[in-house]
């Protein structure tokens, strides 16, 4: 009798991994939790430091200390919220745990731009106002401020000063009136509206003098010399104005570029975090659950 021999073909069918999202959830709830403790500490640190009568060193002191601290909240926030993803996750799997804690570092980062554009940024907002209170009132008792205020300041000034000029030049050129009460004659000084205050002084910041004058011109009385004069006088303050608002923008643009610069790399190095925090979280799994039995390489749910 002749044997036949039978040929048995297992199929073994290979799950794929499965990202748990209640773990992700739940290590970007930790991450938030651990974010506002270390900027509720921030912020006593920050106030702790802050001295009103020297405005511009602290302020200083506190721009440089909240990028550092910055960047050590996410980085430690976002580490252990991928830890704990993975944790919560419960699998040996550290190609898995680093996939868990990147999306817990995506889902912060989604969330945080969503509470900024919904406004959110309130509280920034309000602590910009109190260390502006802080520079005005620097600025009030003498001492240093800020110099993106400078270029406001300046603008103001000229205009102040056109002002006076106008009023000045304008008594003669406006004319004489016969005040009968006391026989005498007074001259009535020419005036400004705001409006046209505003423009010339822009024209003059702008290095227009023509355009100024023209203003002055059209709504003023005065006389072409007085305009003359009074636009050639206040060249040398619109140039100091246009000078500090120059500083005042390259000021603001480089400390708009370092605050870029402070995100990215609060970005990138949390990144880093979060995908280590969730690898570290997968390796030490049987750490947290020690009454449990973890094989690795078991199969996948």
């Amino acid at each position: 009798m002749a044997q036949v021999e039978i040929e048995r073909t297992e199929i073994v069918e290979l799950s794929q991994p499965s990202m748990n999202w209640g773990a992700i959830i739940a290590g970007w709830l930790i991450a938030v939790g651990v974010a506002f403790l270390m900027y509720v500490g921030g912020l006593a640190m920050g106030f702790s430091v802050f001295d009103p009568h020297d405005a511009e060193a602290t302020a200083k002191g506190i721009g440089i200390g909240t990028a550092l601290w910055m960047i050590v909240t996410w980085i430690v926030a976002l580490l252990l919220g991928g830890m704990f993803a993975s944790w919560f996750d419960s699998r040996d799997d550290r190609n898995l745990g680093v996939m868990h804690g990147i999306t817990v570092w995506g889902l912060s980062i989604a969330a945080s731009g969503l509470l900024l554009a919904l406004g959110m940024g309130g509280a920034i907002g309000s602590g910009a106002s109190m260390m502006g209170g802080a520079r005005m009132g620097a600025h009030a008792q003498g001492l240093p401020h800020g110099g993106h205020a400078a270029g406001a300041d300046a603008r103001v000034a000229l205009q102040a000063q056109l002002m006076q000029r106008v009023r000045q030049s304008g008594g003669a050129a406006s004319g004489s009136i016969y005040v009968p009460t006391t026989g005498a004659m007074a001259m009535t000084p020419a005036r400004l509206d705001p409006h046209t205050a505003n423009a010339t002084t822009m024209a003059l910041i702008a290095n227009r003098p023509d355009t100024a004058k023209a203003l002055l011109a059209a709504n003023t009385n005065l006389s072409a010399a007085d305009i003359d004069s009074t636009v050639q006088g206040l060249s040398a303050p619109a140039a100091r104005a246009r000078n500090d608002i120059k500083a005042a923008a390259d000021t603001a643009a480089h400390y708009m570029a370092m605050a870029m610069w402070v995100l990215f790399v609060s970005l990138l190095l949390s990144l880093i975090a979060a995908a280590i925090g969730g690898s570290l979280g997968a390796g030490h799994v049987h750490r947290v659950y020690h009454d449990r039995r973890y094989a690795r390489g078991a199969p996948l749910r």
